[in-house]
């Protein structure tokens, strides 16, 4: 299965269920469930994200999935699509995205612990199930697993321009909602619960290649967040069903219901 497969197979990803927890309208937006999803637009930093997790998981593999050429300041371009359309099945990239991603992966390496949590991990083909408490199909693609004496590590590779944010404020991208819906995927294929997801997240700024952050999730957020993602299958499931009835897109209504706007206390006591 590859990447153009996983993404248009209907199942239920962990960005699926993070848009969900933002809004059921972003959700019906990117989920293949919805027959009207438009496809997904090619950006820079999509782009890029994924060349840095191939040059750092799957360096083999750079040749047979990218091209190098000069197509000016856009990917919206005629000349970016000349190319690509010259190219079949290869992502094209510029010399400056190259030179930048493995600039990012040899500070990377010379990370001690990313590279120790890294090396003899293997890249994990996509991961499909049946969610015991919904019945809805489920997937996931972890970045890499690694067999270790004590059990199975989930490894999850990111870049992000704001990591003092993500650490103080993990419910903005929910990366503890992903950590224990990947949990539940790997022991629904091994039967066996990992021992510890991790995330590498590596600054993605200019100059700030060495920024590296090895983060987990704490105890207490990672049950929180099972009761998160429990709740959140069993709402979609209920919408899904509904749509099936009904077909009727509002069912995702950003604002279904009506709803009541109220001064906040601070303001109020301007008029006393």
């Amino acid at each position: 299965m590859n990447d153009e497969e996983y993404f248009a197979y209907k199942a239920l990803s962990a960005s699926q269920i993070k848009a969900f927890d933002k809004s059921p309208r972003l959700f019906w937006r990117s989920s293949p469930f919805n027959p009207d999803k438009k496809p997904e637009t090619v950006n820079d930093a999509l782009v890029f994200g994924k060349l840095a997790h191939c040059l750092l998981l799957e360096p083999e593999a750079f040749q047979e999935r990218y091209f190098i050429a000069d197509f000016g300041n856009s990917r919206k371009n005629k000349r970016y699509a000349f190319l690509c359309s010259e190219n079949p099945g290869k992502e094209l990239i510029t010399q400056e995205e190259y030179d930048r991603a493995t600039k990012m992966l040899a500070n990377l390496r010379n990370h001690p612990e990313a590279a120790r949590i890294v090396e003899g991990a293997v890249c994990e083909t996509p991961i499909l199930w049946k969610d015991k408490e919904t019945g809805l199909p489920c997937k996931c693609k972890p970045d890499a697993l690694k067999r270790t004496p004590y059990g199975l590590v989930v490894i999850d590779y990111k870049t992000s321009s704001d990591i003092d944010g993500l650490i103080r404020h993990p419910e903005k991208l929910q990366y503890p909602l992903q950590d224990v819906f990947y949990c539940e995927g790997v022991k629904a294929r091994y039967s066996e619960e990992p021992v510890e997801f991790v995330f590498i997240v590596q600054s993605n700024k200019e100059d700030e290649e060495d920024v590296i952050a090895i983060l987990n999730t704490d105890y207490d957020s990672r049950l929180i967040a099972k009761d998160i993602l429990s709740l959140r299958k069993q709402q979609i499931k209920t919408l899904l069903a509904s749509w099936e009835k009904t077909k009727d897109p509002f069912i995702f209504a950003a604002f279904p219901e009506r709803m009541t706007m109220s001064y906040p206390s601070w303001y109020m006591n301007q008029a006393s």
